[in-house]
């Protein structure tokens, strides 16, 4: 803080301090560092600590994403059959498509055959022609009189007006998961986003697919056992054929479980896409090829169970690039495979299979049992579970609820209670360490952000960082700031994020809260809490096929969100509070009239943002808050991203208040709510005053 003293009378004096650092629920009042906040709501800190409105979210389902909505401007004339709302047109020469938003017949009408007027769409591909046919239903309802034009509203008005309502329709044609209850897990592979739910039955678990159409069912393929009946090996992609009932199937993935096909006694599965007819107790043929395999009667469905919270991973055991597969468990079935089309159920012969928590590390698929039974699979093969063949199980004496690998290599076992750290490369050389006996992780709160683990424990949110000394690592807790929300929260933490791109942590609760931690490094820039509309329950962090950073969350209400997407709360607006400890402008004990506060933000579009000073710690009578307008922030030509800034807007924004009263200290509070407007950041705030003696 600096502050211009002009006079030896102290008066039209003037301070700035910035706003940085995040909450500070702990610190005596006269000691909080100026500019750090005392409460929070839907903002964060970026990398510099400074408050900014938080990003909004909205559903997702594979279709257009409301965000990315556009509206398209489509003249017409010669209208001669009527055009209603939520109609899809096509454009008969260019097959082009589109939605009907909005239907203006400026001359003409319907019924004489010669109505003019435009149309308003969205959802457009592809693009329409001057002088076609525009179809509805195939059949032809009017002719285009231009080519149509994206976002091409001539006044500001119908712009914000039109894209407004792009968006909104785009949200409404988005669906929740198919089936009941919450959703129980989300995940990406191959550029294509998984859910999990219960069926509408609420007898099963069922997974889906996002797709241009939506959410589409997978289909989980069939499962049965065999002997070999000779040396000839049935391979993936064979079609067998069962030797008495004619039934036929095509092999997705055979699992070896005994014997080699070479030496004639293999034993194993066959994992089945498809199969026509019912197969029964009988030999498989290949083709002409007879008596490949025997069967001891008819393939069985694979199936998810009910319930359960899912975990995923995408790793890659055979090498190649068509061999990296999604690896996920439930806690209450069997741990699987997936590439797209082949779902494989991971059988490791535990009495109760039901894995909780996995973890791919080193060529071995980890999984964690109740019980404090951990057990990996052997090298470079997740279907193998035999100790003769490399696989293991380790005992850690405590109730796992995570794993994570760490810098050095080292996998980072936690318990409830206790944390071990896995060093070594197979069974050969594994070499398990007590870390702690006395500090774990709370389930589902584990997650590696750059070189550090960060998760929460009974103590607060702690990190395990490597030390100067290689191999060895230290756990510290550094959420001090926060632990009295953390300690009103105990209990309802449901799932963490990391966000890579922002470089942070966030912490979800059932009824709604979220903490946010940015972290530069190993420095902590600060806390700030956010408040979901939607409560989240299970969570993750992926990336497309690009390389792009995606955040989605599964909600109690079967929808899925993408995270830090669109300026809204899935079409509600967001509520945005900030209230900034008081500041004594270094002279705690003299009293002070206050003036003028000039606020400096970062703004992409004009907002409005509400402003109220408190004094002496709020037993001062003070004004009643104002609302600021905002002018949008400018840029710089060749700097500055295009449509990120206003072409003649000021480099920084900024707004103004006559706050006029008295007291100590001065503390502030804005607050902000909007649907459609983004994220704006507080930089900070210049305070106008006079000092006019000491409080005695």
């Amino acid at each position: 803080m600096t502050s211009n003293y002009n006079n030896n009378d102290y008066k039209n004096l003037v301070a700035y301090y910035p706003l940085r650092g995040g909450e500070d629920l702990v610190s005596p009042t006269l000691s909080v560092k100026p500019g750090r906040f005392r409460f929070s709501r839907n903002y964060e800190c970026d990398i510099s600590g400074r408050p900014r409105r938080i990003d909004g979210y909205e559903r997702f389902d594979g279709q257009p994403k409301p965000s990315d909505a556009s509206y398209w401007i489509l003249n017409f004339d010669a209208g001669w059959t009527e055009i209603e709302v939520d109609d899809t047109v096509e454009g008969d020469t260019s097959g082009a498509t589109g939605k009907v938003l909005t239907v203006a017949v400026e001359s003409g009408s319907w019924a004489v055959g010669d109505a003019v007027g435009y149309l308003i769409l969205y959802n457009v591909t592809g693009t329409f022609v001057n002088d076609e046919p525009i179809l509805v239903s195939a059949s032809a309802v009017a002719t285009t009189s231009s080519a149509a034009s994206e976002n091409g509203a001539d006044n500001d008005t119908d712009n914000a007006a039109w894209a407004q309502a792009a968006i909104e329709a785009a949200r409404l044609d988005i669906a929740a998961v198919p089936g009941s209850g919450s959703l129980l897990g989300a995940w990406q592979y191959s550029g294509v986003k998984y859910a999990f739910r219960n069926n509408a039955g609420g007898t099963a678990g069922a997974m889906y697919k996002s797709s241009a159409a939506g959410w589409v069912l997978c289909t989980l393929g069939r499962s049965v056992d065999f002997t070999s009946g000779g040396t000839t090996e049935i391979v993936a992609g064979n079609t067998v054929t069962g030797a008495t009932s004619g039934a036929t199937a095509v092999v997705g993935r055979v699992i070896l479980t005994s014997g080699t096909w070479a030496g004639g006694d293999a034993a194993g599965r066959f994992i089945f896409t498809t199969q026509t007819g019912t197969l029964q107790s009988e030999n498989l043929n290949v083709g002409a090829v007879t008596n490949l395999a025997t069967i001891g009667g008819n393939s069985t469905a694979n199936a998810l169970p009910l319930g359960g919270r899912y975990e995923f991973e995408n790793y890659n055991f055979g090498g190649h690039s068509n061999t990296r597969r999604m690896y996920a468990c439930n806690g209450v079935g069997t741990a699987f495979e997936w590439d797209g089309t082949v779902f494989v159920p991971i059988i490791t012969g535990m009495t109760t299979d039901t894995p909780k928590h996995l973890k791919c590390h080193k060529g071995h698929l980890f999984l964690i049992f109740s019980g404090g039974s951990i057990q990996h699979s052997s090298f470079l093969d997740p279907y193998e579970w035999s100790a003769i063949t490399g696989a293991a199980e380790l005992a850690i004496g405590d109730e796992g609820v995570g794993m994570a690998v760490i810098p050095g290599d080292v996998l980072a076992i936690f318990g409830r209670n206790s944390t071990k750290l896995l060093y070594g490369t197979t069974i050969d050389d594994w070499d398990l360490r007590t870390h702690s006996n006395e500090s774990g992780a709370i389930e589902w709160t584990i997650q590696r952000i750059g070189g550090n683990v960060v998760y929460l424990d009974d103590r607060g949110i702690t990190t395990l960082s490597a030390t100067d000394t290689y191999g060895d690592f230290d756990s510290n807790t550094i959420s001090t700031d926060v632990q009295p929300f953390l300690n009103s929260m105990r209990g309802l933490e449901i799932a963490s994020v990391k966000v890579r791109k922002k470089n942070q942590y966030r912490l979800f609760f059932t009824d709604g809260h979220v903490l946010i931690l940015t972290i530069n490094g190993d420095t902590i820039v600060g806390y700030t809490r956010a408040y979901y509309d939607d409560p989240v329950a299970c969570c993750c962090s992926v990336e497309d096929t690009s390389g792009n950073e995606e955040l989605f969350f599964g909600s109690t209400d079967g929808f899925v969100y993408q995270m830090d997407k669109g300026t809204s709360f899935d079409g509600g607006a967001i509520e945005s509070y900030l209230k900034v400890h008081a500041n004594h402008l270094k002279t705690p004990t003299y009293k002070k009239r206050f003036r003028k506060l000039t606020v400096e933000l970062d703004a992409p579009n004009n907002i409005t943002l509400s402003v109220s000073p408190d004094y002496s710690y709020g037993t001062d009578e003070s004004p009643s808050g104002q609302d600021l307008s905002i002018a949008a922030s400018g840029g710089s030509w060749d700097i500055d991203a295009w449509e990120s800034f206003v072409w003649d807007g000021p480099s920084v924004s900024t707004g103004e208040a006559r706050i006029d009263g008295s007291g100590l200290s001065i503390g502030l509070d804005f607050y902000h709510t909007g649907i459609y407007d983004s994220p704006h950041t507080i930089q900070g705030v210049i305070v106008h005053y006079d000092v006019r003696g000491l409080n005695r």
